[in-house]
C-alpha cells in the first residue's frame, strides 16, 4: 500500500545532489537508518533513506546516479505528488546507556545520519560527526550537523575544504575512538569496512548502513541477499552491527546486478 505526498520544495545541495522537502498526506512513524521505495510510474521504483521526518514532513536526499533519480532531478519540482511505500528495514539502535557517540559519513550516505543525530540530540546523547567528501563543490549539510552535533569534523579529497584526504583519515586526525559508547556509518563500502574493522579491533559498538540493489523490499527476491548468512539488506538490514558484518564474505567485497549476479564493490 503506498502514501502519497507532495512535493513543497526543491533545494540543490550539489550539481548532482537535491533535497526533496515532502508533505506526507498522513503521518508515518520511522526509525533513523529505515528507508522508502519511491515509485515512478513507467520509470522505476528506488530505495531512499530517510533524511528527516518531523510531524508530515519528510526529506529525501537524491543523488542524480541512474535512470530512475535522473527523472526525478529532470522532471520532479514543487507541487509534484510522489508515491511512496515503507518505512521499511531495520534502523539503528541507540541504547539508553549511551551518553556519546559518533557518526562517519561519506557523500550522499550521511543521510540517514543525520535524521539519527537528531534523534540523539532529542535523547541528550552528545555525537560528533566525521563527514568527508571529494570536494568543497561536492559538500553539503554541513551546517545542518552543525546544529545537532557538539564537534562536526570535515574532509575532502583534493583539500578544497578542512582536512586533506579521506573521512577515515579523521578517524586518527581528530578524534579518539575509545571515548565514544557507540559509533555509525554510512556512505562507500570500503570507507565503512575500514570503520568497522577498527571498531572492531577496539571492542566499540558499530552499526553501518549497506547500500544494495533493492526491488521487492520485503525480503522476497533476494537480490539484496548477502553470503554466506542469507541476510537480506531490505528485510533484515540496511543496519548491520559489526559483529554480523564481519561474518559475511559480501562485506566489503561484492553486491548483486539486477540478474543477481556478483560484481565487486569497487564497481558501484
Amino acid at each position: 500500500m503506498y502514501l502519497y505526498g507532495t512535493i513543497s520544495d526543491v533545494v540543490e545541495l550539489t550539481p548532482s545532489v537535491r533535497l526533496y522537502e515532502i508533505k506526507l498526506y498522513e503521518r508515518i512513524s520511522a526509525s533513523p537508518g529505515q528507508f522508502l521505495m519511491l515509485w515512478v510510474p513507467r520509470i522505476g521504483e528506488i530505495p531512499l533513506s530517510i533524511a528527516n521526518l518531523e510531524d508530515r514532513g519528510l526529506w529525501l536526499i537524491i543523488a542524480k546516479k541512474g535512470r530512475v533519480t535522473t527523472f526525478i532531478h529532470e522532471n520532479f519540482d514543487r507541487g509534484t505528488r510522489v508515491f511512496l511505500r515503507g518505512p521499511l528495514g531495520r534502523g539503528f539502535s541507540v541504547k539508553k546507556e549511551f551518553r556519546k557517540c559518533l557518526l562517519v559519513a561519506g557523500g550522499y550516505g550521511l543521510a540517514p545520519l543525520y535524521f539519527l543525530a537528531r534523534q540523539l540530540k532529542d535523547c541528550g546523547i552528545t555525537c560528533d560527526a566525521l563527514l568527508g567528501f571529494k570536494s568543497v563543490r561536492e559538500m553539503f549539510f554541513v551546517d545542518e550537523f552543525k546544529g545537532v552535533c557538539t564537534n562536526v569534523y570535515v574532509s575532502t579529497d583534493d583539500g578544497s575544504y578542512g582536512f586533506k584526504g579521506l573521512v577515515t583519515d579523521l578517524l586518527d586526525t581528530s578524534v579518539t575512538l575509545e571515548a565514544y559508547d557507540a559509533v555509525y556509518t554510512s556512505g562507500k563500502e570500503l570507507m565503512m569496512l575500514e570503520v568497522v574493522n577498527r571498531c572492531s579491533r577496539r571492542g566499540i559498538h558499530v552499526e553501518a548502513s549497506l547500500e544494495r540493489l533493492i526491488k521487492c523490499g520485503v525480503g522476497i527476491c533476494g537480490l539484496c541477499s548477502l553470503d554466506p548468512l542469507g541476510l537480506r539488506v531490505c528485510k533484515d538490514g540496511p543496519i548491520f552491527t559489526g559483529e554480523v558484518l564481519l561474518k559475511l564474505r559480501d562485506f566489503g567485497r561484492y553486491w548483486r546486478d539486477e540478474y543477481g549476479r556478483k560484481k565487486s564493490i569497487e564497481e558501484r
